[in-house]
């Protein structure tokens, strides 16, 4: 088994802040005459963590890519690297910064080394599933068989996540953050953001900016704030004026509820008596936290969003006897995987499978921004495929795509078998406005990344499959 060591960089941009983290991952190529060539990662070292900066922006949601290279530029020499050394990485940008033109910006920035990079801007719903994964919430639902809730709250968001079995099966996001109200430590409010009024006013509680506020009235808010939220996700009530986004609560009630982020983190600090104290860090992050407390939600065992400390890859040659490709948008780069099994029970269903692949595809509908090609479909628990089963698959797959991602021009299927001319010529009937790229003995993992190169010999195209690394 081949071993190698590569350098490694996770760049996480929040609306608030900014943190690099520099790491070696042993990456181990398990090739043999068995096999097809397969590597993962199989080790993970931080070996550099800088410290958290606040992120320099132009504006409210444009990130100062200026100043931002400055940054990095002071903390690889901190670190004793330079770009040239670094052979991945991955650029996850969330919260209000997570835009499509702040991501162009960073990749132009990385210039020639982009192509081995993730950069992914996380919507709310990705950036809860990646604090879900942090915090230790999806793997103590695993653990216990329980419905487990973790709510990270930053500072301008609460990202929910309800987790079930090791999965995250239902996300969503309020508006409830530790610096949607500022204030200097004489209690002066500098800030009260526009997504508090209606809700505020709705249960008689006003502020202005330029208001002197008292403790009284910043704990009533805070209380409200918090109260709110575990509600909501407790699924006592089924709607709230908080929600970033229209969403239908599911009736799924949690059996235990954690917080992480940056409040999360002063959970267990000393509750402030004063506003100053309130106002250490200048908003209300502190006296919402304790808020959270008072309700006996517990803290998150890593209460930090999860940390992407970079991404390891792999690189695989496709046969060109099996690769349908009807496209010419090759190369494409950064193409989320999302896993559907197609075979669950002993027998074929397409009943069941469309089930799976409805909710496989909703969910990532949510998830992923709008690119195109949106998501890489990729097909597990294969068994025989006969000419019918290959139809219908087609069929499923074709009508699942197209409802949940309306604007996709692409789709691109991923096999583990060696049927990808005959499913792709299946599909390319069922739609012919599509452009359909399938291809086979595809190693894959759901939440990688891949990359679709140029052709090599033939139909073949080479292919590079990325996945990110997390320091837990």
């Amino acid at each position: 088994m081949l071993q190698k060591w590569i350098t490694s960089i996770g760049l996480d941009i929040g609306t608030s802040t900014t943190k690099l983290i520099v790491s070696k991952l042993l990456i181990a190529n398990q090739q043999n005459q068995f096999t097809l060539p397969g590597c993962q990662i199989i080790d993970r070292r931080v070996t550099y963590a800088s410290s958290i900066y606040t992120t320099p922006m132009v504006n409210e949601v444009e990130i100062d890519v200026r100043r931002l290279t400055l940054l990095l530029e002071k903390e690889y020499k901190k670190a004793g690297i330079s770009l040239d050394q670094v052979e991945a990485g991955a650029v996850i940008i969330t919260g209000e910064t997570a835009r499509k033109q702040n991501a162009e910006s960073i990749v132009h920035y990385l210039a020639e080394h982009a192509g081995n990079f993730v950069v992914a801007t996380a919507g709310a719903d990705l950036e809860g599933m990646l604090a879900a994964k942090g915090s230790g919430a999806i793997e103590h639902s695993a653990e216990t068989n329980k419905v487990i809730a973790n709510i990270d709250v930053g500072g301008g968001t609460a990202n929910i996540a309800l987790c079930q079995n090791g999965k995250v099966i239902e996300t969503f996001t309020l508006h409830v953050g530790g610096r949607l109200i500022r204030l200097n430590e004489d209690g002066i409010v500098t800030y009260v953001s526009s997504y508090l009024t209606e809700f505020l006013k709705n249960n008689s509680l006003m502020l202005q900016e330029g208001e002197k506020a008292t403790f009284e009235k910043l704990s009533s808010i805070c209380k409200l704030l918090a109260k709110e939220t575990v509600d909501y996700v407790s699924a006592l009530k089924q709607t709230s004026l908080l929600l970033v986004s229209p969403h239908t609560r599911s009736s799924t009630r949690p059996e235990t509820i954690m917080v992480s982020g940056g409040v999360g983190a002063m959970i267990e600090k000393e509750k402030p008596k004063i506003v100053k104290e309130v106002a250490i860090h200048g908003d209300i992050g502190p006296l919402l936290a304790y808020q959270f407390q008072a309700i006996q939600v517990s803290q998150a065992a890593e209460t930090t969003r999860a940390t992407v400390i970079g991404a390891g890859m792999q690189n695989t040659e496709v046969s060109g006897s099996t690769v349908y490709i009807k496209s010419k948008r090759l190369p494409l780069k950064n193409i989320p995987i999302i896993e559907i099994p197609v075979q669950q029970e002993e027998e074929w269903n397409p009943q069941l499978f469309q089930e799976r692949a409805r909710t496989v595809c909703m969910q990532a509908s949510t998830v992923f921004s709008a690119e195109d090609p949106p998501v890489a479909i990729a097909l597990s628990h294969f068994p025989y495929c006969s000419y019918i089963m290959l139809q219908e698959l087609a069929k499923v797959i074709s009508a699942e795509f197209g409802a949940c991602f309306k604007g996709a021009k692409c789709l691109v299927v991923l096999c583990e078998q060696d049927i990808a001319k005959a499913l792709g010529q299946a599909l390319a009937k069922q739609e012919n406005e599509l452009e359909i790229i399938c291809l086979d003995q595809i190693d894959f993992t759901h939440g990688d990344y891949i990359d679709l190169g140029l052709p090599v010999a033939g139909e073949a195209i080479s292919v590079s499959i990325k996945t990110l690394a997390f320091s837990s």
